[in-house]
């Protein structure tokens, strides 16, 4: 198991060090798109390469990002849109397991009876996949801290993945569709429009997960204070 991490770091380390050496001295966009065609041809080749890029990228804890971009450039939105987001789901289950294998039992050693770790997973117990969509759904957290945290805590797989099949939605919409506006609203986005654009689906998004915990949280509140009269005597 030691020889695994090992590896698994030595991995991580040599494709982030790839990626910086690949993308210094200019923008990780500016670089995909210099190398895609332009033409309204099928890429089938290129796509898969970037499927497996993603795969490869998201094990790395690697920005993916322009990958989910570069498939909007391509394709139609919606098969775009299902294919980023099956293939990232893919890749973040992945993730999931090799974190888990490699390195949970290390970790809950070494940290598993600290007051904060245990808070941690008993919020996380508590609120289930809805911990992983808020995650998700915000946008600003790196995603690589989310794909290496989780394995790491006490969440079953069945509520990671919902969680994580719903909080890649926000994401994979804004990614797939701000490529599939960058080959037919070129003008539209060299204004501040689409900046504009992109916080308002964020803040939609927030604003709806939001609502659905606070409705949850009523609920909860409501069991508790169900349950505490159940449980007082009447006096008559």
């Amino acid at each position: 198991m030691k020889r695994l991490r090992i590896i698994i770091i030595a991995f991580i380390l040599i494709a982030a060090g790839l990626f910086i050496f690949l993308t210094a001295g200019t923008d990780p966009q500016t670089l995909l798109f210099d190398r895609i065609p332009a033409t309204g041809r099928e890429h089938t080749g290129l796509i898969l390469v970037i499927i497996a890029m993603i795969l490869l990228s998201t094990l790395a804890g690697l920005p993916v990002f322009y990958l989910s971009l570069a498939m909007g450039f391509l394709l139609k939105f919606t098969p775009a849109m299902l294919i980023c987001w099956g293939v990232n789901l893919v890749s973040v289950m992945a993730t999931f397991y090799m974190v888990r294998f490699a390195f949970s039992s290390y970790f809950t050693e070494r940290t598993g009876r600290k007051k904060l770790i245990r808070r941690i997973n008993k919020r996380i117990h508590r609120y289930g996949p809805w911990t992983v969509v808020f995650s998700r759904s915000i946008y600003i957290i790196p995603t690589n801290i989310i794909n290496f945290s989780f394995p790491l805590s006490s969440i079953s797989p069945p509520v990671y993945l919902l969680g994580t099949a719903l909080g890649l939605i926000p994401e994979c919409l804004i990614n797939v569709l701000t490529g599939y506006l960058i080959k037919h609203e070129v003008i539209l986005l060299s204004s501040a429009e689409p900046r504009m654009w992109q916080a308002l689906v964020i803040g939609g998004f927030i604003l709806l997960f939001a609502l659905v915990f606070i409705l949850l949280k009523i609920r909860q509140h409501r069991r508790k204070k169900f349950r505490k009269l159940k449980v007082i005597p009447y006096e008559g």
